[in-house]
């Protein structure tokens, strides 16, 4: 078994190795070479360079999830397969009224998450990354999924509907993300309340979409 810090080393010089080039262009192999280490170590703990980057994540996320949001608002997730028992913080389920939420401090989190490390993440959400883009969807799509469970309240949504709703709100996550480290010097004005009330638009719009727009069941001609 590897020493116990041995994870933290092939985390930290894997980003070293993305920050320098890509996401892309990082070799397991390289990796394995410059720490001096062996396959086995490597894959007791990460299946592949993609999980490397969504723990680095998750990890990253938890410190500024558990400074910013009360810990009774937040939801956690073991970190990967190798660590069913680790558990942190990744998501928020803040209820602000009747079947309403209020996301606001995790959008919020999630950009200053990325900020603290600009070039690396800049690096891993790039539109190009499609491995890791479904690592990081498969994370958060069963929490959207019981976030719009949670609003409907057992009124009715077909389906394909709600699997339009589920993708769609997944995909606005990373475009926060992206348009956050495509413009990091206007962090300090998306970050501030008093000229970005915008947060938690997207749950606004759906709470009142389906307040306004009931879909009922279709008969079968």
């Amino acid at each position: 078994m590897a020493a116990p810090d041995t994870k933290q080393e092939i985390v930290d010089a894997f980003a070293d190795m993305v920050r320098s080039d890509s996401l892309r262009k990082v070799r397991v192999a390289t990796l394995i070479d410059k720490l001096g280490i062996n396959r086995n170590t490597f894959y007791y703990h990460f299946a592949n360079k993609y999980e490397v980057a969504l723990y680095k994540f998750r990890v990253d996320l938890a410190f500024v999830l558990a400074s910013r949001i009360d810990k009774c608002d937040l939801i956690s997730a073991p970190l990967n397969a190798t660590a069913p028992t680790e558990m942190l913080p990744y998501y928020t389920h803040v209820e602000i009224g009747a079947r309403t939420l209020d996301f606001s401090a995790f959008y919020r989190a999630l950009v200053e998450c990325v900020l603290k490390d600009e070039p690396f993440y800049r690096k891993v959400f790039a539109v190009g990354e499609p491995e890791f883009e479904t690592l990081f969807s498969e994370l958060y799509r069963p929490a959207i999924e019981a976030d719009i469970r949670f609003i409907l309240g057992g009124r009715y949504l077909p389906a394909p509907t709600f699997d339009f709703m589920a993708t769609m709100l997944v995909g606005h996550l990373s475009s926060i993300l992206r348009y956050a480290l495509a413009h990091p010097g206007d962090a300090d004005n998306l970050l501030d309340d008093r000229v970005n009330p915008f947060w938690n638009m997207p749950y606004e719009a759906l709470v009142h979409g389906l307040q306004m727009h009931p879909v009922n069941r279709l008969r079968k001609k």
